[in-house]
């Protein structure tokens, strides 16, 4: 089910109006208006998006009003892989996936695709929809990729030094780790046995001189 937002609702307009309006596109199965918008509720996910296009700054009674999917529930971007596709077909392989929502990215390598959508929901619909259907011949696959959205990996991994070198996960950076308690009980041991200042270059050449006296007399 798809929760449609629909905003600058006319006073004039009621909910068997605005009903008969989406139910051109698909089935709604609810359907209620809130001061001066409304919400309704539609089956299917490509007849949602459809309804959403076509009816986006729609003219009710002279007011234009305002369409878009509900994002109540939304739980982020999702990554989707798409197999058995062929490179070429990238802009066909995108307005199949915009029948569901909307699609950030789309990009295909070699025989298989990565389809980035901003909307969970969405996403997951297009799975549903489109896994296991017939695509320029040949029949693909849809699934959920195991790698995250493009903008969380950056987040993860920040740009590289000079060089071109990325850090291992967990690097430290400049920051090290404390050395071990028997390190500093020994350092401080051998700081105790050596209290004594060491001397400047002028007092050892005036020590060396008052001993070679002493042993030429």
């Amino acid at each position: 089910m798809v929760k449609i937002f629909i905003g600058n609702v006319p006073r004039e307009a009621d909910k068997d109006e605005i009903q008969a309006l989406f139910s051109q596109y698909g089935a709604v199965t609810e359907c209620a208006i809130v001061k001066n918008f409304a919400f309704v509720h539609m089956d299917d996910r490509k007849s949602a998006t459809k309804a959403i296009r076509s009816l986006h700054l729609y003219k009710l009674h002279g007011t234009a009003i305002n369409v878009e999917a509900s994002r109540g529930k939304n739980q982020g971007a999702v990554k989707l892989h798409v197999t058995n596709v062929e490179k070429g077909n990238d802009d066909e392989l995108r307005t199949l996936f915009e029948e569901y929502g909307t699609v950030s990215e789309c990009a295909i390598v070699k025989n298989f695709a990565f389809v980035h959508m901003d909307n969970s929901d969405e996403a997951l619909d297009a799975i549903k929809g489109l896994d296991n259907i017939e695509f320029q011949g040949k029949r693909i696959h849809v699934q959920i990729s195991k790698s995250r959205p493009r903008y969380e990996e950056e987040e993860d991994y920040p740009p590289p030094q000079r060089g071109g070198y990325w850090p291992p996960r967990g690097y430290p950076g400049e920051r090290h780790d404390p050395p071990p308690p028997s390190y500093l009980r020994g350092l401080n041991i051998s700081r105790s046995a050596s209290s004594s200042p060491p001397s400047s270059p002028d007092r050892v050449s005036f020590s060396c001189n008052t001993l070679r006296r002493n042993c030429n007399a």
